[in-house]
């Protein structure tokens, strides 16, 4: 019996070595693999040459833009319609080869002038102003213009156009039973976007970006005949000046494709991934990579679960493969309900996020 034990002492020892001459060979030799590899080599994992030499601009056409504002009311109508799939939107700015979620935030004076402002988050912490769109009152017209940022654009990428302000109230009901308001101009709530990087309403489920050529096609089908390029008579002789809260907002990381006008930082951020796609960083590394190549992972996520890489909403870090909502068990989305950030029972055409 204690020639047993003695064996089985030795057994677990052997292994215990084993085990940790192992653990100081190759186990170290990962470690050290993982320490080689910088940040930006983790971002730029997923990146392809095609991603930068693509031209931002050509994700959101301007021209599109302002063709869906004149059938839109309302800044959460606006936000469903460039997020849902087969829409306008084929932004993407992190070069993942999804398309970037655009946010957008209602400004100004809902009765006489309103403003849209459009942004994308290409990475956690990284704000990017994308367009800024102004709605004018003019008797029964409603003044439209759709302003470019000038680092994805350029300069002077400004187009205009009009439609009818549409006073009266539709007959149509939503499914709280609140009649909608068509017009621009009826008084509501400023809509401002509750979704952040890693967040976003039950409805958006990430898509791939399509070709430049069927983009092209696309772009057909909407009526853009009266657009013209260039500012808005009408709101350039108007004494109502807005002011947009995220002008000027950069991003100065997290960007991969070409910009018309970029910063100095954004230039050096651009420099970096080139170099590094030409020194073979590119694809080193099979494990997740952060920032840029994990953007949009939690896409399509009730509001408060949070993505692989990213931690929760107020701070606690997820568990990877896994997700937890913020308000308990119930799995409730956040917006599933017919009553939440309904812009539409504020006089606008639009529906809840999350139906």
């Amino acid at each position: 019996m204690k020639a047993l034990k003695i064996a089985i002492i030795m057994i677990l020892g052997l292994n215990v070595a084993y085990s940790l001459y192992g653990w100081l060979s190759g186990g170290k030799e990962q470690v050290s693999e993982l320490v080689e590899l910088t940040p930006l080599e983790s971002q730029a994992a997923t990146i392809t040459q095609e991603a930068l030499d693509s031209a931002a601009a050509d994700g959101l056409e301007l021209v599109g833009l302002t063709a869906l504002v004149k059938e839109v009311r309302s800044g959460q109508e606006l936000e469903r319609r460039l997020n849902e799939q087969n829409s306008i939107n084929n932004l993407d700015l992190n070069g993942d080869g999804e398309v970037d979620y655009l946010f957008v935030s209602e400004y100004g004076e809902p009765e006489s002038k309103i403003g849209y402002s459009i942004t994308a988050e290409p990475e956690k912490g990284e704000v990017q102003e994308v367009a800024d769109v102004t709605v004018e009152a003019n008797g029964d017209k409603a003044e439209i213009q759709v302003i470019g940022n000038e680092q994805i654009y350029g300069s002077n990428a400004i187009y205009n156009d009009w439609t009818n302000a549409e006073r009266e109230v539709s007959n149509l009901q939503d499914s709280g039973g609140q009649q909608m308001h068509r017009s621009y101009f009826y008084p509501h709530p400023l809509w401002i976007s509750p979704w952040f990087f890693g967040f976003y309403p039950s409805f958006f489920s990430p898509f791939p970006v399509m070709s430049r050529t069927a983009y092209v096609n696309r772009m057909n089908n909407y009526n853009t005949s009266s657009i013209k390029q260039g500012r808005n008579n009408f709101q350039t002789r108007s004494a109502k000046a807005l002011t947009n809260p995220n002008k000027g907002k950069v991003a100065n990381k997290g960007i991969a494709r070409s910009l018309k006008n970029p910063t100095s930082t954004q230039k050096q951020f651009k420099s970096n991934l080139n170099k590094t796609f030409k020194s073979g960083g590119f694809g080193r590394t099979s494990r997740p990579a952060s920032g840029i190549a994990t953007s949009k992972r939690a896409a399509g996520s009730s509001f408060g679960t949070s993505s692989r890489t990213n931690t929760s909403r107020f701070g606690s870090p997820s568990r990877t493969g896994s997700s937890r909502t913020l308000f308990g068990r119930s799995g409730k989305s956040y917006g599933s309900s017919s009553s939440s950030f309904r812009s539409s029972s504020f006089g606008s055409r639009s529906f809840s996020f999350g139906k």
